[in-house]
């Protein structure tokens, strides 16, 4: 494990027989980029693991939220899961899918003793927790599984 962002990396490395993503993927203004980074980081046939958050939809829908999204300022893009598959796919990674998907709860991200800040009842709207206090689709985390061609 190295404690290096990806802009530290050298391109076309292709060293690591796996490399995970992990809350990554939204918050880079080129997620295509980012993607590509990825895989030429990638020995022939290693593996990445990328988690990342996602919409529902189909292969065509994409929320670009214009301010916050969950209080967040920084998250460019939010892909549905099919579009992210086609991405990773242009992208030259083979066999792309999703693992696991799951909508974040209050229960798993709030806040502790040890963590005080505001957490994600805070992020989502109290009339409707479908929603993020911004009007968009509340946070659902995906995990996807590709390989680097061999």
């Amino acid at each position: 494990m190295l404690p290096l962002g990806i802009e530290h990396m050298p391109e076309n490395m292709a060293a690591f027989d796996t490399v995970f993503s992990m809350g990554i993927l939204y918050h880079r203004r080129s997620p295509m980029d980012h993607l590509r980074e990825l895989r030429q980081l990638l020995k022939p046939g290693g593996q990445l693991v990328l988690e990342t958050l996602v919409i529902e939809g189909d292969e065509d829908q994409l929320l670009v939220p214009q301010d916050r999204y969950a209080k967040m300022p920084n998250v460019w893009f939010l892909p549905t899961a099919d579009m992210l598959i086609n991405w990773m796919k242009k992208n030259g990674l083979k066999n792309p899918r999703m693992v696991d998907i799951s909508t974040t709860s209050i229960e798993e991200q709030r806040s502790t003793e040890w963590m005080k800040f505001e957490s994600l009842k805070d992020f989502l709207d109290p009339e409707d927790p479908t929603k993020t206090v911004e009007g968009h689709p509340a946070p659902i985390r995906a995990v996807f599984v590709a390989e680097a061609p061999q």
